[in-house]
């Protein structure tokens, strides 16, 4: 006895196609999925053979540190990739090229003060060339703006062994005046009184002159720790980067076997028997 308003259920055997019938079904249109593959493969042949070589060279930059408080490598970068560095460089190399066939990148490396640049072009000549040339206008300017930064340190400095100087000739005359003094003839209270006088004085200098020492050496340590910007390698030789022919191949016979095996599945679904719900939804669709 059936239970009212029950409805017919279809065994999971009716409604999709098993393991066997699958791999029968792909053996079926092997011809189709080997041409989708060819096809595919012809196209990313093509395309590696037509389209025009990319070459890259690339060097590590360090930059200054006169201001490690101000310090902003973003700066650097953008300056590194700025269209107006490029063209500079493409007119004092006289060349008659589209900027825009070459691409330059900067990339910060983390907590440290250097970049890498790298530079893209089509010819491996040409691509060396402007990126040696971008490189020492970079350099160029960045060193002005450090010699300008570095000019009032050394000026210190420069005063302040002066003054050490002037310091050494100011005691050696007091030792000449306590000489003096003592032939003298003078007494006994004026004498001491004197003594204590150029006492104290050679005391104060004795002072000065420690505070003077403390901020030479100070202001010495960080002249010797400043260094200018720099290339720490140069420019690497070019390397192909693009078109690269056998990857494009490799993902062109990968994405071809798929696409293939999709037609052809969508193909054994469409042409495969079907009834009930199955052909009415695909007369539907007609």
């Amino acid at each position: 006895m059936e239970t009212a308003g029950a409805k017919p259920s279809y065994g999971a055997g009716e409604e999709e196609i098993d393991l066997r019938e699958l791999v029968l079904a792909l053996w079926n249109q092997r011809r189709l999925i080997i041409l989708v593959t060819l096809m595919a493969l012809l196209a990313a042949v093509v395309f590696s053979l037509l389209s025009p070589p990319v070459y890259r060279v690339e060097t590590l930059v360090e930059l200054d540190n006169t201001d490690p408080e101000s310090f902003k490598p973003n700066e650097a970068k953008e300056v590194l990739e700025s269209r107006a560095l490029l063209a500079k460089a493409l007119e004092q190399l006289s060349l008659e090229v589209d900027p825009s066939i070459f691409e330059a990148e900067g990339e910060i490396v983390k907590d440290t003060n250097y970049i890498k640049f790298s530079l893209e072009g089509r010819d491996p000549e040409e691509t060396t060339a402007v990126a040696d040339k971008m490189l020492a206008l970079f350099l160029e300017e960045r060193n002005r703006v450090y010699r300008e930064k570095l000019a009032p340190l050394k000026e210190n400095l420069e005063q302040i062994s002066q003054d050490l100087e002037r310091g050494s000739i100011d005691r050696d005359r007091i030792q000449s005046i306590i000489a003096s003094l003592e032939k003298e003839p003078l007494g006994d209270i004026e004498r001491q009184l004197y003594a204590l006088q150029l006492s104290l004085l050679q005391s104060m200098q004795a002072q000065e002159r420690v505070g003077l020492m403390v901020q030479y050496l100070s202001l010495q340590d960080k002249l010797s720790s400043l260094h200018p910007a720099r290339v720490i390698d140069g420019v690497s030789p070019p390397e192909k980067v693009r078109p690269r022919l056998f990857l494009n191949v490799a993902v062109a016979a990968v994405l071809g076997l798929m696409l293939g095996t999709f037609v052809a599945l969508g193909r054994t679904w469409w042409n495969r028997p079907a009834t009930g719900e199955g052909v009415e939804a695909r007369e539907g669709g007609r």
